[in-house]
């Protein structure tokens, strides 16, 4: 009978536990909310992925759309070199970059000239917000 009351007095925790556990937490929450202070200033908002997305959209389709107006050899961004259009212009300190116009596409390790890889990125502050893909065809 004796272990039975033994067994009794030592269920539960004791004060000095629940105390090391609290402050065990407490230490745990304070380092995770100080972590999400210093990143979160240094995120983009939504509004910004979005501008950035709109404009990544926009100079593809720019590109794209020239597709029907020039040749697919001589398919190039019209807001690089000549006078660009008033939609090349960005603002905020966006910067669009667009690479592949003038390479071909891979195809099982052959370099195939029918097919380009055109990449819009966007970028703020170095950062990159906004990728947008396309593969045009010499048709």
């Amino acid at each position: 009978m004796t272990s039975l009351a033994a067994l009794k007095r030592r269920s539960g925790f004791t004060l000095v536990e629940m105390v090391v556990f609290i402050v065990i937490v407490g230490v745990a929450a304070v380092a995770l909310f100080q972590m999400f202070a210093q990143t979160l200033p240094r995120s983009p908002t939504p509004a910004q992925l979005v501008q950035a997305t709109q404009l990544a959209q926009e100079r593809m389709e720019l590109i794209l759309g020239r597709r029907s107006v020039v040749s697919y050899a001589a398919l190039n961004d019209p807001c690089v070199g000549g006078t660009p259009p008033a939609i090349c212009t960005t603002t905020f300190g966006y910067v669009v970059t667009v690479a592949g116009i003038s390479s071909v596409v891979p195809w099982n390790a052959n370099p195939v000239a029918d097919f380009k890889l055109i990449t819009v990125t966007v970028s703020l502050g170095g950062t990159q917000l906004a990728q947008s893909d396309a593969v045009v065809a010499n048709y």
